[in-house]
């Protein structure tokens, strides 16, 4: 059982880097989250809307190590030529520009 509650205190630590941080960017207005696709476009998953690369701005904000896909990940801000901020989080870095 104290094997177990470890754990989970661990988890919640190193979990909690990267969702303290993307709390942190949802208050400075970063609200939308995109995923890479083809290297070429990312796509919106609120409104499913594909936006070119040429018109992404990607900046790392962070890292973090994950627990659940026991990997570390990069936290990416992402802003659009059509006004939209939001998230990117990747096992890779990624810096696109206008």
């Amino acid at each position: 059982m104290i094997m177990m509650e470890s754990m989970t205190v661990k988890a919640r630590k190193v979990n909690g880097s990267i969702t303290n941080k993307v709390i942190e960017l949802h208050n400075d207005g970063y609200i939308f989250d995109f995923l890479i696709l083809d290297q070429l476009e990312v796509l919106c998953l609120q409104d499913n809307k594909r936006i070119p690369r040429e018109h992404v701005l990607v900046k790392v904000q962070g890292q973090g190590y994950d627990l659940f896909s026991h990997t570390f990940k990069y936290i990416h801000t992402i802003e659009t030529t059509c006004g939209k901020r939001g998230l990117l989080l990747t096992e890779q870095v990624y810096s696109w520009f206008y």
